[in-house]
C-alpha cells in the first residue's frame, strides 16, 4: 500500500568519462580510478558519505543523501572537482566529461570489465519486468548515467513504483529537452527504469549530461520536488504510452506538448 511521503532525502551515484583534454579521446578509468563496485575508494580527506569507484570504463562516485538543493549541488560539484584533481595529478592533460554517450577507442576496451554492462539488473515500473541488459562486447559506445536516489520513511514497493512514474513526468520529460543525445537511450535510460533499495528507490533514467552544470542540477532537484508533491496530491499523469514514447524516442515535440498540458515547471 502506498503512503504519503513526509520526509525524504535525495542522493546520487553518477558516472562520468575520463578524457584526454588534449586529444579529446576517452581514457578508461580501469587502473586509473581506485575503488570497485561494492568497495568504493574513500580517502581520509573525503567527508562522510562520498566515495569513488570504477564502473565499466567509467568513473562513478557516490554522494551522501541530502535535503536541500544547495546541498545536492555542492556534493555533486565536490566530487567533480575531486576527480578532476585526482586525474590531473596522474596526467595534467586528463579531465572529466559529463556526457550521455561516447565512442571509445578499441585500445581502451581490452579488459573483461570494459565489456561488462550492468552487473546488477534494473527494472521497468510500467512492465514490472527486468530491463534487457546490453552486450558490451558488441559496441564501442559507452553511456554514463546519473542515477537519483530517493529515500523516504517506511519504503514500500507500491510507493516506489508510483514515484518512478511521477519522476518520469516531472524530471524525465524535461530532460528530453536538455539531453539531446539519443544514443544512450538505445542502451540505458528508458522510461520507468529503477531499482528498489532498502531506503527507497533508485531512478535510473537520467544521463550524466543532466549534471554537467548547476542549472541542470537545479532542474533535477526541482523536478524531484515537484514529483514528490504531485505524488502526495495524487495528481493525474499523462498516458504512460505517451510518456514512454517521448522519453524512449527522445521526442522533443511530444515532451513539450506533455510539459505544457500538465503544467510542469522547469525552473532553471
Amino acid at each position: 500500500m502506498s503512503t504519503l511521503i513526509h520526509k525524504f532525502t535525495i542522493g546520487a551515484d553518477p558516472e562520468l568519462f575520463i578524457i584526454n583534454e588534449k586529444t579529446g579521446k576517452v581514457i578508461s578509468s580501469i587502473g586509473l580510478i581506485p575503488g570497485i563496485k561494492g568497495e568504493p575508494y574513500i580517502s581520509e580527506d573525503m567527508p562522510k558519505g562520498f566515495g569513488l569507484e570504477t564502473d565499466n570504463i567509467l568513473a562513478e562516485f557516490n554522494i551522501p543523501p541530502v535535503t536541500s538543493c544547495e546541498g545536492f549541488i555542492n556534493a555533486m560539484n565536490y566530487m567533480k572537482d575531486y576527480i578532476t584533481n585526482f586525474v590531473k595529478k596522474i596526467n595534467p592533460n586528463y579531465g572529466i566529461k559529463c556526457s550521455a554517450y561516447e565512442v571509445v577507442d578499441e585500445d581502451q576496451l581490452q579488459s573483461d570489465e570494459a565489456k561488462l554492462f550492468g552487473c546488477d539488473p534494473d527494472y521497468n515500473c510500467y512492465t514490472e519486468s527486468q530491463n534487457e541488459k546490453p552486450d558490451g562486447a558488441l559496441t564501442n559506445g559507452r553511456s554514463a548515467g546519473c542515477h537519483i536516489h530517493i529515500g523516504y520513511e517506511n519504503p514500500n514497493v507500491e510507493t516506489s513504483l508510483k514515484l518512478v512514474k511521477y519522476f518520469d513526468v516531472y524530471v524525465g520529460l524535461p530532460s528530453v529537452l536538455y539531453d539531446t543525445d539519443v544514443r544512450r537511450r538505445t542502451l540505458y535510460g528508458k522510461a520507468g527504469s529503477f531499482r528498489l533499495q532498502e531506503w527507497g528507490v533508485e531512478v535510473r533514467l537520467l544521463s550524466a549530461a543532466m549534471y554537467a552544470n548547476e542549472k541542470l542540477m537545479r532542474i533535477i532537484w526541482n523536478g524531484v520536488i515537484q514529483a514528490i508533491n504531485a505524488y502526495n496530491h495524487n495528481f493525474s499523469l499523462p498516458d504512460p504510452a505517451y510518456v514512454r514514447k517521448a522519453i524512449d524516442n527522445s521526442d522533443v515535440e511530444l515532451a513539450k506538448t506533455l510539459i505544457d498540458k500538465y503544467k510542469i515547471r522547469i525552473s532553471e
